[in-house]
This record gives C-alpha cells, sequence and structure tokens, in this order.
C-alpha cells in the first residue's frame, strides 16, 4: 500500500506508544486507507490490535447500518476482510437522524475491543463533518470515547474546528494529516451501489425466521411499550379512520395504533378531534415491510440484523429474514429507519415514531 512520509511517521508514532485512535476527515479523503495501513503497522509490530468501522453507509465491518468491531489476527488488504467480532446496530446508512446511537455505538464497540485486549483500537468514521450536524457528531464522539489519538486527514483546513475543542486535552493527542493523492472522489451513486451489494451479499442465502411478540422487547418503536387498547375505543378509532386497525396500545405518551391502509390527513383530524388533544400516532401496517432491525440478545447486544416481512398483530410474532442461525437467543428487536429489500435496494426511511 503505497504512503507519505508524513503519514508513516504517525503511524510508527502510534504504534510505538498504542491506544485508541479515531481518524476523522471528509469523504474520499483516505480516513480508510490510513486506518488499514495503521492497523497492519499495529499487527506487524506484535501489537493486539482491533479496529473499529463507524462508517455507517460504506460499512466495511459488518452490514450496512451497524457499527462493527473486528480482531485483527494478520495482515489484511481491506477491512471486509476481517470478521465482525462485535455489532451495534444503527438501522441507517446516514448518521444525520442517529447522532446518539452512533456516538454510543462507537464507544460501545471500542469498549468491546478494550475488553478482548486490544491494545491499539483503530476507529474509522463517516466523512459527515460539515455544519452543527457534523461538529456535533464528532465533538460528541470524541468527548464520549476520549482516545490517546485524534488524527484528522483534509485536503485544506476543513477539520481543524473539529480538533481545536480538543487542542489543550492533557490525555488527547490531535494530529493534522494531509490527504492522500491516491483517494479520488466516488459518485453518490457508486456509493449507492456499493451498499446495495453489501445488503444483497448479506441477506442473499438467509432464512426466514419466527419471532414471537411476548417472547422479546422491542426498541427504537412505540410498538409493545403501552397496555393494549379497550376494544370500544379501538372501534372509534376505526371509524375515525375509515379503516382497519391491526393494532392499537395505549402508551406513556398518548395512543399508538396500526392500521391497515394509510391513513388521510382528514381522518387524522377526525381522530384527534374524537380524542380530545390526546396524542395520537397512526403507522400504516406496510411501513414495517423491508424494515431493518437489529437481533440482539438479552443485555442488547446485537448478534446480526434482519428483515422484518410480516407482522401479524393478531396472533402476534414476526416473519423476520436473517442470516442468524438461531432465534434461541434473541430477546430484543433493535428498530431501524431504513426499509431495504433482500436484494439490497434502499426504499427510504421511516418517521421517528414508528
Amino acid at each position: 500500500m503505497e504512503t507519505t512520509l508524513e503519514w508513516e511517521q504517525t503511524i510508527s508514532q502510534i504504534v510505538a506508544d498504542p491506544g485508541v485512535s479515531i481518524i476523522i476527515g471528509a469523504v474520499d479523503t483516505g480516513k480508510t486507507h490510513f486506518c488499514t495501513l495503521l492497523a497492519n503497522a499495529g499487527v506487524r509490530a506484535g501489537v493486539r490490535t482491533a479496529v473499529v468501522d463507524a462508517d455507517v453507509g460504506q460499512s466495511e465491518i459488518g452490514a450496512p447500518g451497524t457499527i462493527g468491531m473486528a480482531i485483527v489476527g494478520a495482515p489484511f488488504e481491506t477491512m471486509s476482510e476481517l470478521p465482525a467480532k462485535a455489532l451495534y446496530f444503527i438501522g441507517a446508512t446516514s448518521p444525520m437522524r442517529h447522532l446518539v446511537e452512533c456516538v454510543v455505538g462507537t464507544r460501545k464497540m471500542v469498549d468491546a475491543a478494550l475488553a478482548d485486549g486490544s491494545q491499539l483500537v483503530v476507529v474509522d468514521t463517516t466523512g459527515l463533518i460539515d455544519g452543527e450536524i457534523g461538529r456535533r457528531l464528532k465533538t460528541n464522539k470524541v468527548h464520549l470515547v476520549r482516545p490517546k489519538y485524534l488524527v484528522g486527514i483534509q485536503k485544506k483546513r476543513e477539520v481543524d474546528c473539529l480538533l481545536a475543542p480538543f487542542a489543550k486535552s492533557s490525555d488527547i493527542r490531535t494530529i493534522r494529516l494531509s490527504s492522500s493523492e491516491l483517494a479520488r472522489p466516488k459518485p453518490v451513486e457508486f456509493r449507492a451501489a456499493r451498499r446495495q451489494t453489501k445488503f444483497y451479499n448479506h441477506f442473499r442465502d438467509c432464512q426466514g425466521h419466527i419471532i414471537r411478540l411476548d417472547s422479546v422487547s422491542t426498541w427504537n418503536t412505540w410498538l409493545g411499550t403501552g397496555r393494549p387498547m379497550k376494544w370500544q375505543y379501538q372501534k372509534a378509532l376505526e371509524d375515525a379512520l375509515g379503516c382497519r386497525v391491526l393494532h392499537a396500545e395505549v402508551t406513556g405518551r398518548g395512543i399508538y395504533a396500526v392500521s391497515e391502509q394509510p391513513c388521510t390527513q382528514e381522518n387524522l383530524i377526525s381522530v384527534q378531534e374524537y380524542f380530545k388533544g390526546v396524542p395520537v400516532s397512526i403507522v400504516a401496517a406496510e411501513v414495517f415491510t423491508n424494515l431493518l432491525v437489529g437481533l440482539a440478545d438479552e443485555n442488547g447486544n446485537t448478534l446480526d440484523i434482519g428483515l422484518i416481512q410480516a407482522i401479524d398483530f393478531k396472533e402476534r410474532f414476526i416473519f423476520v429474514l436473517s442470516p442468524i442461525k438461531t432465534i434461541s437467543p434473541v430477546r430484543v428487536i433493535q428498530f431501524g429507519s431504513l426499509r431495504v429489500t433482500k436484494e439490497g435496494k434502499e426504499l427510504g426511511s421511516v418517521r421517528h415514531d414508528i
């Protein structure tokens, strides 16, 4: 792999005194290439090394929509060769609406690498660095993880504002590097096609699993968080909506219901008038089809990801496609916000209040 003297000096410095190293920069600056060089240098020097892939849109370790951690046992050419040792489910391929999950997930995966005995933990990140969102994401991620090294790779001075808040930190060493000349711009279409291929490869040979709703907890959704609505109120809800209600419950924030058909704005107004200002969230059943979900154990540790194919609200089960071999350890279903087919085609995002 080609490199520069500046990069080589930084890599040698980090390997000589290893620790958690977060690499930040805009898209197409060579972040992943630098991470690969650094991890390989660590392994060759006999340093126990791990990689945390926090680039949810262009994931190399694990499927898109996850943060993956891998222990590096031998030199490698691309991160995609590394099997995931642990996963954290985000459920989207952009951090824009998932800042908290991306920050927490990165910290959880770094902790998992350190608990496994890693001395050098290399953290690759997304290219989202612009504006308030990018600043909040990177600042809070670095603040929570507290890396020994914060390496900013830039074409001009675009990451200076992200390094500056930590310039006087006693426990974080900030390093500026110039972007690799090998980095070439990748069109949006290329990135989308690459995600589609990754999703397709993950789901192409997977099997279907039936998961009883009563056997799991649900995260990132109102579904399953309240108490069943009384039948007479559900009938009134159906009359106001003008369609069948498949599921309805009363949560701490109001009423949550799943309708057989999408509702019109006029129907929603009628519902609000009937329930006199009580917050009502109506979700069409079709929203759940092909929704990306995480399958996790009793402690919320992601075991694998899946795609919801159907929910039977009467019999209370979910049919999920996933490469997971057995659902026996699954105790949590983590709902994502991205819908994607098993062929890898992204169908768009769903709203927050599913």
